[in-house]
């Protein structure tokens, strides 16, 4: 089976009516992505930041019959499957009404297309993750900038060292011979990857007493 990701470069550009544009560089596809509106970007980061998505590609396709610039948020592919994921609008929220315009995501929304699983978020949900989000866009924004300056010798002695949980503070002290800041790029590497994990993420502001350890 080809591992080459099915969606490599959006088909919609238009920006909605009133969408901020965020231009960002994902280390994850090796290229830049524009996003549409804050959602977008939160939605990116989170797909960004898990190393259960193996790929992903913004605004893969439109959603049939739809309107005619309503397009999927993102496809997504898992070790398990793909999606394609939706980021419901304020007025599509509520489509318990059979005769509502947004019915047919209603109708969707847990269904396969094309071999993908189609899921409708709700945006919301987003704002209970928002110290993950907000440590996962300054870890992404770290490794866009620095990653490239990270010896694969200290990725591989950072991931072995953590068999043992320590903090980012003991893991600077003990490869002092590297700069700190490199030895902190490297840590995110290893949790961007998947090599390590940090359950702090989720509860606290990210910083030296960050406990890593292996996944």
């Amino acid at each position: 089976m080809s591992t080459a990701p099915r969606f490599v470069e959006p088909i919609v550009m238009d920006r909605p009516h009133k969408a901020h544009r965020f231009d960002v560089y994902s280390p994850k596809l090796r290229r830049q992505v524009t996003l549409f509106g804050r959602n977008a970007l939160d939605l990116w980061t989170t797909l960004e930041g898990s190393s259960q998505v193996l790929s992903f590609c913004e605004r893969p396709m439109k959603i049939p019959g739809a309107s005619r610039h309503r397009c999927f948020d993102f496809w997504t592919r898992r070790a398990d499957g793909e999606e394609l994921l939706v980021l419901l609008r304020e007025s599509e929220r509520n489509v318990a009404n059979s005769k509502s315009k947004h019915k047919i995501l209603a109708d969707l929304d847990g269904t396969t297309l094309d071999g993908a699983l189609v899921r409708c978020l709700d945006p919301e949900y987003m704002a209970d993750h928002a110290i993950a989000l907000a440590n996962w866009g300054s870890m992404i924004r770290d490794l866009s900038a620095f990653e490239r300056f990270v010896p694969q010798t200290l990725s591989k002695d950072l991931a072995t060292s953590i068999a043992q949980p320590k903090s980012i503070r003991q893991l600077q002290e003990e490869f002092a011979l590297h700069d700190s800041t490199t030895i902190r790029i490297g840590i995110y590497l290893l949790l961007h990857r998947g090599q390590a994990v940090c359950k702090q993420i989720a509860t606290h502001r990210l910083g030296p007493e960050h406990i890593i350890e292996a996944p």
